[in-house]
């Protein structure tokens, strides 16, 4: 049996708000325990954001490319790293409330729309990225030296998926990555549904008057 927690579930989706309260959080050396607490969410969720949405800034010293040791564990970024105005000879990780919402939005977008392959702006895009990756450049310094609207991330999966010019192996740090298993889990019966729904909870709680609640996570 995994452990118990009790919390009020607030709203699905991250709000940029929360972002900025785990920025906050995690510059005053809280835990993620602590953090979602605060925020009304499970500390699992806490920490799959910040390794979602990590900031990467190269090291100047090309004889290391690896990253700290201490980014092995949480909180897995440099925020409050005393030497991260330093070059360390280490790859940094940050985590920025505004950039991780940015890219939220637009994966979501990306997710209703669909990618722009027709558009003249994406094959710009390409162009730009393409030529800037085979001249040596990180994916980084490409985005903020010709200010693309694209996101690092959104970019990383263009490439994956074949919609760009350049390849993974083209890219450093790319390489490195492994597709992430998923489960395909069989579909629950809508009548095991019924009377199970977000909105029969509320109800429940409104005929009840409660006001707390523990929910089980295995």
């Amino acid at each position: 049996m995994g452990q118990v927690w009790s919390f009020t579930i607030k709203h699905k989706h991250l709000t940029l708000s929360d972002r900025n309260d785990i920025q906050i959080g995690i510059e005053q050396k809280k835990t993620f325990r602590v953090i979602a607490s605060a925020i009304e969410k499970d500390p699992s969720t806490i920490s799959k954001e910040v390794r979602k949405h990590l900031f990467i800034r190269e090291s100047t010293v090309k004889s290391n490319c690896d990253a700290c040791p201490l980014l092995k564990k949480a909180p897995y970024v440099c925020n409050t790293c005393p030497k991260k105005r330093l070059d360390c000879g280490f790859k940094k990780q940050f985590y920025y409330a505004k950039r991780a919402h940015q890219d939220y939005e637009q994966l979501l977008s990306e997710s209703r729309e669909g990618i722009p392959l027709n558009k003249q702006s994406f094959y710009d895009m390409n162009m730009v990225i393409s030529k800037a990756i085979k001249k040596g450049q990180h994916l980084n310094h490409i985005i903020a030296s010709n200010e693309l609207s694209a996101s690092r991330s959104s970019i990383y999966r263009y490439v994956a998926k074949g919609y760009m010019s350049v390849a993974p192996i083209d890219f450093p740090r790319m390489v490195k990555f492994r597709k992430r298993r998923t489960r395909e889990l069989p579909p629950i019966p809508k009548g095991v549904k019924e009377g199970r729904s977000y909105q029969d909870f509320q109800d429940y709680k409104q005929n009840q008057s409660l006001t707390s609640w523990l929910e089980k996570f295995f």
